[in-house]
């Protein structure tokens, strides 16, 4: 199972995310839901990173491991720009997850 944990300051904004797991859906190599995970996760890194111009500290490791952290340094533009697409970002990680339920679970505090 994947595993998708939401860290949130108390203004609601994101600080840190970590995903792990693999959803075994299918053969390795094969499984679609797995696929969509890490498809919606780095590109939204990679997003926020080629679009902002800005490096998020993030770690990736074997068996679908992804930690990102958000710094408190950005200016407020910034900031809002990145904690927008990180929600989307979970909104779409919520959408795999709506259809492949026992495949993904997200841990997250905030209510949808």
């Amino acid at each position: 199972m994947i595993t998708v944990q939401v860290k949130r300051r108390a203004d609601e904004s994101i600080y840190e995310m970590k995903i792990r797991g693999h959803a075994g859906s299918a053969e390795y190599g094969r499984d679609l839901v797995c696929a969509a995970v890490s498809a919606i996760s780095l590109g939204t890194v990679n997003a926020i990173e080629m679009v902002l111009n800005i490096a998020l500290p993030v770690k990736q490791g074997e068996s679908g491991f992804l930690h990102v952290t958000v710094p408190d340094e950005y200016e407020s533009d910034t900031a809002e720009k990145v904690q927008l697409l990180l929600e989307g970002m979970i909104a779409s990680l919520r959408a795999v997850e709506m259809s492949n339920g026992k495949y993904v679970r997200i841990q997250d505090t905030r209510k949808y």
